[in-house]
């Protein structure tokens, strides 16, 4: 449904966009989590993927864990398989999501690992190791997220937050903005993906990129209270 809703809003898509999905799980009757993630599962998500958005190759695929693998007698089946998916040409790259440092490392000895996608915010800083590591060995860091979940109230908690709300009086900003921008500086390699429900919404998000934060700003960011894992209310 989703592909579907971008393929009939975005097509012929414009040369510079990257189309970039997520493998490797499906949702049961009751909304839970569940793994799908053999050979035959994740052909068939891809190609579910390239006829839902109308393409012939995606440019990025991610692999989801779910935690509950065994990364060194799961990963190298499931990340071969994407890699002969890659070698017909059915995909560009690839990359984990929800991934912890090990199956990080893991996975970079059996491909090209070109993104690692997990949650990460100013409120939910599990994965700094993570963050680190694909700092070192040039790989994308995408945060989903990035404001805190909805689900843990991570939003309302950043709008409340008194260290957020006096570098956001200081900048001119609103606090997502300052989540947004606490997050870009925190490397190059770093990229966000906010929820928008509107054009407003997407807009402020996107001004995000203009503010500056000083080394003040940083040290204040650091005294802000931390909330617990977003996926684990979803």
């Amino acid at each position: 449904m989703v592909n579907e809703l971008i393929r009939d809003t975005l097509h012929p898509y414009p040369s510079d966009l990257t189309l970039v999905t997520k493998v490797g799980f499906r949702r049961d009757g009751n909304g839970a989590w569940l793994a799908a993630s053999s050979p035959a599962e994740l052909r068939q998500a891809v190609d579910d993927n390239l006829r839902g958005l109308g393409v012939e190759r995606m440019h990025l695929v991610n692999l989801r864990l779910l935690g509950s693998e065994d990364i060194e007698a799961e990963l190298p089946e499931q990340l071969g398989t994407l890699a002969e998916l890659r070698d017909i040409g059915k995909l560009e790259h690839i990359g984990l999501s929800n991934a912890d440092a090990d199956a990080v490392r893991c996975a970079m000895e059996i491909v090209d690992l070109a993104e690692v996608q997990n949650s990460y915010s100013l409120v939910y800083r599990q994965h700094e190791d993570v963050v680190d590591l694909c700092a070192e060995q040039g790989i994308a860091f995408v945060s989903f997220f990035p404001l805190g979940s909805a689900f843990t109230s991570g939003p309302t908690h950043l709008a409340h937050d008194p260290a957020v709300a006096e570098v956001a009086a200081r900048r001119e900003a609103t606090p997502a903005q300052i989540a947004l921008a606490w997050l870009l500086n925190r490397g190059r390699h770093i990229l966000v993906i906010p929820g928008t429900s509107s054009v407003a919404h997407l807009e402020e998000n996107l001004l995000a990129y203009g503010v500056e934060l000083d080394a003040d700003d940083l040290a204040l960011l650091e005294t802000v209270t931390q909330r617990g894992d977003p996926l684990s209310a979803v």
